[in-house]
């Protein structure tokens, strides 16, 4: 069960799987472009190398070459068990990615390094690679008061530095090449983050002063922090809380007090954070409810908009011949896709469920009643506004 996750809604696809839309950039000096899945971007080849090999071979290779036997290709193909083509593309390849000093000494009939002092870098990552860990980084930035932003732009020099002078990278570039942007995320004080992310971790319980703002309360709770999760942009810890003897949603900005019990904890076998998020539309769960279908009419001029995301996992389109489109999906709770209906406006109609529909079709008459309360007042002068008649003196 993984520690921690990233989801997305209003900023383009819900939910975002990392792995699978990641950006994917060209090496340093080349590597072969591949079409890739689905929302992958496919790489560019700005001239050829050799195919990237396997790392253990690259080991291999590098041990022998250190050694001073003068291994042959045949040699290096039997140790690697591969055959002596692709030992020939891995030593073009060490030579192309990572400046290696590799030639082959006819007089020895074998392959060498012509300076001895030379050491395979300890991580092998090209300059494509580390690009992507920079933009990772900046995403990483939307999310102030972590602690992860510091870690890993320590973790990039470190890479940095271990690179050939070869694959080096312009980071003025690359940053005036792509920005980041998202409103209204939640300040978050890095202490108390470093704090959870660690439990989370190392499976530590804690004792934690937590503020709820729908009752305005605050309280003392006991909780096991099972899973760290990124929801448009926004922290929420998914934890055990023994206070309420149920798992709870805290939003990480509102504890007012943190510190480890010193006891530890096990995350349930039956705990899977994609079943906790699936009958929600963003990130309120209530499983006491049960999935109801969903239905939102969009006219033509935000249907297009629509159709660019994937606003919930279980969702199906139907275009309408007048260019519409009708938004099914299956949730839980209906608190968070009645605040979504209510952004569209007039552009979005809810089809069913009937409570949904009756729901917003009150707030729309409170607010119109709202608006006309307003319009009246601003009509009517108030008293206080009035000039005061002045009296004709008398003698």
């Amino acid at each position: 069960m993984p520690f921690f996750s990233c989801f997305g809604h209003q900023s383009g696809g819900w939910p975002v799987d990392v792995q699978s839309t990641c950006l994917r950039f060209p090496h340093a000096q080349g590597g072969h472009g591949r079409q890739g899945r689905s929302r992958r971007i496919r790489r560019v080849c700005p001239m050829h190398t050799a195919k990237r090999p396997a790392l253990h071979r690259l080991w291999i290779i590098d041990r022998e070459l250190r050694a001073g036997q003068y291994p042959t290709a045949e040699r290096l193909a039997e140790l690697t068990e591969v055959n002596p083509k692709t030992i020939r593309r891995d030593l073009d390849y060490l030579r192309d990615q990572y400046g290696a000093p590799v030639d082959f000494n006819r007089a020895r009939n074998g392959w060498e390094y012509t300076d001895a002092t030379y050491r395979l870098p300890a991580v092998l990552i090209t300059e494509g690679e580390l690009v992507a860990m920079f933009l990772a980084g900046q995403v990483l930035k939307l999310h102030r008061g972590t602690s992860y932003e510091p870690q890993l732009q320590r973790a990039l020099a470190k890479l940095t530095e271990l690179l050939p002078d070869e694959v080096s990278i312009h980071w003025q570039t690359v940053e005036q090449a792509h920005s980041f942007r998202q409103s209204a995320t939640t300040l978050q004080d890095i202490d108390t983050f470093r704090q959870l992310a660690d439990a989370v971790l190392h499976r530590k319980q804690l004792r934690i002063t937590y503020w709820t703002a729908s009752r305005e309360e605050q309280t003392d709770r006991v909780i096991d922090p099972w899973h760290l999760a990124c929801v448009d942009g926004d922290w929420y810890l998914i934890a055990w809380c023994h206070r309420r003897r149920a798992r709870r949603m805290f939003a990480p900005g509102r504890i007012r007090q943190i510190a480890p019990t010193g006891q530890t904890f096990v995350v349930p076998d039956n705990f899977r954070i994609g079943d906790l998020f699936d009958g929600t539309f963003r990130v309120v769960s209530d499983d006491s409810l049960p999935l109801q279908t969903v239905r939102l009419r969009f006219a033509p001029s935000a249907a297009k908009y629509i159709r660019e995301k994937v606003w919930h996992p279980s969702q199906v389109l139907h275009v309408e011949p007048d260019g519409g489109t009708v938004l099914e999906m299956s949730l839980r709770s209906l608190v968070e896709v009645r605040r979504f209906v209510l952004s569209w406006g007039q552009e979005c109609e809810v089809l069913e469920p009937t409570s949904l529909r009756e729901d917003i079709r009150q707030e729309a008459a409170a607010m119109l009643e709202q608006s006309r309360q307003s319009t009246l007042a601003e009509r009517v002068p108030s008293r206080t506004s009035r000039t005061p008649r002045t009296r004709k003196q008398t003698g």
